[in-house]
């Protein structure tokens, strides 16, 4: 099994990421990735941080490109705007090369940050942990 790891970097925006992105899963598919994994917060490491949340729907992308290219992909990690909300999710989806969404995995236990449009998770479960690991 052949496995790419694209690492973005800070200096792009979202749309110059996102076509960094493409072009690099593009090369990697072309040389015979089966899994192509790009880091966390792959879309917006960028210098739009007002951009960095994306929906559902700017997942789809990824999914044809999965099916058109017949590669799994793993979706390093998007911050996602949870629909009717003002939360946003550290949220990483793996994408069959069928293009369908097999696993999603919304991080749970965050560490404490200072971001208005970032909600910590504060269910009975997330607080019972917190206090186990002393947050």
């Amino acid at each position: 099994m052949k496995v790419a790891l694209i690492q973005m970097d800070s200096t792009r925006s979202r749309q110059e990421n996102e076509r960094k992105a493409l072009k690099w899963m593009e090369q990697s598919a072309k040389q015979g990735a089966d899994v192509i994994c790009l880091s966390e917060s792959f879309v917006y490491w960028g210098k739009e941080r007002e951009q960095r949340n994306c929906r559902l729907a700017d997942i789809e992308k990824y999914q044809d490109f999965a099916r058109e290219n017949q590669v799994n992909l793993v979706l390093g990690s998007v911050s996602l705007k949870v629909e009717n909300s003002d939360k946003t999710t550290n949220t990483c989806f793996v994408i069959d090369r069928n293009g369908k969404i097999v696993h999603r995995y919304d991080k749970k236990y965050m560490y404490q940050v200072n971001k208005p449009d970032l909600q910590i998770d504060e269910t009975e479960k997330t607080i019972s942990r917190k206090n186990e690991w002393n947050f």
